[in-house]
């Protein structure tokens, strides 16, 4: 491992800076949505509301090699837990050092918060055999089990950060999920 990497949260002056190491997991994404989906995390720090952030991987001279979304929720299961999403870890030579801090720091912000439990949802591919088999591994060597499947059915028009919700009428409400 690789002590030089750092994690820290992203910074508003970083957001750009990040979009790429995104883009190499999300290549149809546009800036703008990269922008306003990390804007959304970067105001929540003010808010009330339930912890959330985005947090990096960034070597000594500040590039970023690695980030992952965060929201502290509750989980029938397992009670409060820290709920990761948007993994990415890149690194030309080697996905170990950078991938132990990420890790080091998802159990450092879950334990800080009062955590039972971390869920951690991997991008599409990431699980797949084959694919990303370092990053797969550190998560498996710091403990990580497959837990559930989680699966997604993206709805027209709402594929993206910038959908607007659909008015609805009074009879949605009464219908059962």
């Amino acid at each position: 491992m690789d002590d030089s990497f750092i994690a820290k949260p992203l910074g508003q002056r970083q957001i750009d800076q990040a979009y790429p190491l995104v883009r190499a997991v999300a290549p149809d994404l546009a800036v703008e949505q990269w922008r306003a989906f990390a804007a959304v995390f970067l105001a929540r720090k003010e808010a009330p509301a339930a912890p959330s952030g985005i947090m990096t991987v960034q070597n000594a001279r500040g590039y970023i090699h690695g980030l992952y979304s965060f929201t502290v929720e509750q989980s029938l299961r397992h009670g409060r837990i820290l709920a990761v999403t948007n993994v990415v870890v890149l690194d030309l030579f080697d996905m170990t050092g950078p991938a132990e801090t990420l890790l080091r720091s998802m159990e450092g912000l879950a334990r800080g918060h009062g955590c039972s439990a971390i869920h951690t949802t991997l991008l599409e591919g990431a699980a797949e055999p084959g694919s990303q088999p370092s990053l797969l591994g550190c998560f498996r060597n710091e403990g990580y089990r497959a837990e559930a499947l989680r699966l997604c059915k993206p709805l027209d028009g709402a594929n993206d950060n910038k959908a607007r919700p659909q008015q609805s009428d009074s009879r949605d409400a009464e219908r059962p999920l």
